[in-house]
Parts: C-alpha cells; structure tokens; sequence
C-alpha cells in the first residue's frame, strides 16, 4: 500500500490518475517526463480504456517500471509498443513497462470510475469503498 513521504508523488495528467514512486530518492522531472511519454502512448495505441498508473524507480537496480492497467484484453500489446518507445529514447533497456489487464467494474454505478478502478484493481491505490472511514483513514497518513 502507498504511504505518503517524500519518496511518491500522485499527478494527474489528462485522464491518467499516476503514483510517481521512488524506491529511495525522490520523483523528479524525469519522471514526470516518463509518466507523460507513457500517457501520450496510452492515448494513441489502444482504445481509451488503458491508463498509466504508476511509474516506479528502484535506483539500486536503475530500473523504470511502467505499470499500465487497462480492461481491455487488446492493450496487451502497449507492452511491447512501450518498450519500442522508451528503447528509442534511451537505449538502455532500463525501462520495463508492465500491462495489466483487469475486469472491467460496475460501469453503471453512479461512483464508477475508470481511473480509480484500474489503480485499485492494479493494487496502486487503497479501495475507499471496501472499507469503512475509520479503517480507510488508518491507511492514509495525515499531515501535521
């Protein structure tokens, strides 16, 4: 579960609802670069229903993860279109995209969204509909 701290950043970039997360640094302009490369990607390759929600850094390993989740069956392939793009950019073969397909939700609830679907389905972001108040807000830390 995402803890709050210096070392993760939530952006929002369009559609796309990113946890920009460090193993142990801090997210920075390289990877917001990365987050909007991937969302452009995202948005131009498969059928809107594929979202980019996390990029994650492990600067031991110098590896990039890009986790996309979509509930499209289709998207599968942004992997691989990813990988091209981020390979041309970079040349190292340190970004690893990751897609996840997932069930599609209950589109016909009033409190659906596709966003916060795919991040909770992903296990990106806690399911403030599974628990209630008290035990929700255990898990989000408040600042002081």
């Amino acid at each position: 579960m995402p803890t709050t701290g210096f070392h993760s950043e939530w952006i929002t970039i369009g559609e796309h609802r990113v946890l920009l997360e460090c193993r142990a640094s801090f997210p920075n302009e390289n990877m917001r670069f990365i987050a909007d490369v991937a969302v452009v990607a995202c948005n131009n390759n498969t059928m809107g229903r594929a979202r980019v929600v996390r990029i994650f850094y492990d600067d031991k390993a110098c590896i990039w993860t890009v986790a996309v989740a979509s509930t499209s069956p289709e998207d599968e392939s942004l992997e691989e279109t990813l990988r091209t793009i981020f390979h041309n950019i970079y040349d190292d073969g340190n970004v690893q995209p990751q897609v996840t397909i997932v069930e599609e939700g209950a589109t016909d609830s009033d409190h659906y969204n596709q966003t916060e679907h795919l991040s909770v389905i992903a296990d990106i972001a806690a399911d403030r509909w599974r628990h209630s108040d008290a035990e929700y807000q255990k898990s989000v830390s408040n600042p002081r």
